[in-house]
């Protein structure tokens, strides 16, 4: 059962040092967090096995992230809890059950980062492609992977693709995708799954950005979706709790009266003011 309260916010999708890709330290996060009043963070570093560019591993041991939490949370004011941001490729799957095999979670967070074993961060998985194309074949997979690996709270960054394509209009629109939507949106809702909005994603790059389409999660809540988190995606310090005002007002206006992190791998409602 879900647990309600009105308190501050979470950031429920950070990373520190145990991603390799992040600028941020543990410590500095938990006290950025609480500078900018946040109620609490969760650490959610990478793991993504079998990653196609080989220069650095999106992989972690979880119990020294968690000995490191375990240290820093007795000192601290706010909430810390214990994430990961697993990255899924339909090939992965049972490596990383097998990888993750005893490890304990406050929350799991799945994200799609690779393509057909091409990053979508590059250029080359969009040539040839017009949007409908590199996008929808993002989705496809992002579908594939939900209904076969079901080990997890949270869809993270469904529109991540948006954030590097080289098109003139970014945004991942529900008009154009209805159908893959409906798929994805109705599979989390029926298992019970949190859709995140990611901060991350809607930040201006080469000169332009991608904006947030509500009628995704109006769509989501039609089809009987209950929980939606919200997530900065942070690597570097200042993006902690970054528009979350803007985007927790957005939230509501969609129809959901709460913002969802997990404990325990159990649903905490943050009541929207």
């Amino acid at each position: 059962m879900a647990n309600r309260k009105k308190v501050r916010l979470f950031d429920s999708h950070t990373h520190c040092e145990f991603s390799p890709d992040s600028r941020i330290k543990m410590k500095d996060a938990i006290e950025r967090a609480f500078q900018t009043g946040l109620g609490g963070i969760t650490f959610t570093d990478h793991l993504d096995i079998d990653t196609p560019t080989q220069d650095r591993s999106f992989m972690f041991n979880p119990a020294e992230q968690q000995a490191a939490i375990d240290i820093l949370k007795k000192r601290e004011s706010i909430e810390v809890l214990k994430g990961i941001e697993v990255g899924l490729q339909p090939h992965t799957l049972e490596k990383v059950a097998d990888y993750l095999e005893g490890s304990v979670f406050d929350q799991v967070i799945i994200s799609v980062h690779f393509v057909d074993g091409v990053d979508p961060y590059h250029q080359p998985y969009y040539d040839g492609k017009d949007l409908k194309m590199a996008y929808g074949r993002y989705l496809d997979i992002i579908f594939d992977c939900i209904t076969k690996y079901k080990d997890f709270d949270i869809l993270g960054h469904f529109d991540y693709i948006a954030r590097y394509a080289p098109y003139w209009q970014k945004s991942m629109l529900y008009a154009d995708f209805p159908v893959q939507f409906d798929r994805i949106l109705s599979t989390l809702a029926s298992q019970g799954k949190a859709l995140e909005i990611n901060t991350g994603t809607y930040r201006e790059k080469n000169g332009s950005k991608p904006t947030l389409d509500s009628f995704v999660l109006k769509r989501f809540k039609e089809l009987g979706g209950k929980y939606v988190s919200l997530g900065s995606d942070a690597h570097d310090l200042e993006r902690i709790g970054e528009n979350f005002s803007y985007y927790s007002h957005l939230i509501k206006n969609c129809g959901f009266e709460y913002i969802t992190h997990f404990k325990k791998r159990e649903p905490e409602l943050i009541m929207i003011k």
